[in-house]
């Protein structure tokens, strides 16, 4: 820090006390030199506005898979020819099942039978 030095001329006839330097006579200029401090300065620091971070995901769109038929899910769980060919029977030969009518169901899934 730097400090600045002033400096004060007493005029003639004016009485100064050196603190135990000794008195001045009436006539004779003194020199009185003090010290100036400039105000001292601080420094403050500020933090940014704490900020948030929103993300938001892009929309998705959800679109059902096509419904299978009976003989479509009966033959992706697995099942075999027979098993489905007795669940035609039991819910009573629906025409559904039997594209081409000719008594052989799901043959669209399973291969043709006849």
């Amino acid at each position: 820090m730097s400090r600045m030095i002033a400096a004060l001329l007493v005029s003639a006839g004016a009485v100064a006390a050196l603190g135990g330097c000794g008195t001045t006579t009436a006539g004779t200029p003194v020199t009185v030199v003090r010290e100036i401090v400039p105000p001292s300065t601080t420094t403050a620091v500020v933090a940014p506005p704490a900020t948030s971070v929103v993300v938001v995901e892009p929309p998705v769109t959800v679109t059902r898979a096509p419904s299978l038929t009976s003989c479509q899910r009966l033959f992706a769980e697995g099942f075999s020819y027979t098993y489905a060919f007795n669940t035609w029977v039991n819910a009573g030969r629906p025409l559904s099942w039997d594209a081409d009518r000719d008594g052989y169901p799901c043959e669209q899934s399973y291969g043709n039978r006849n």
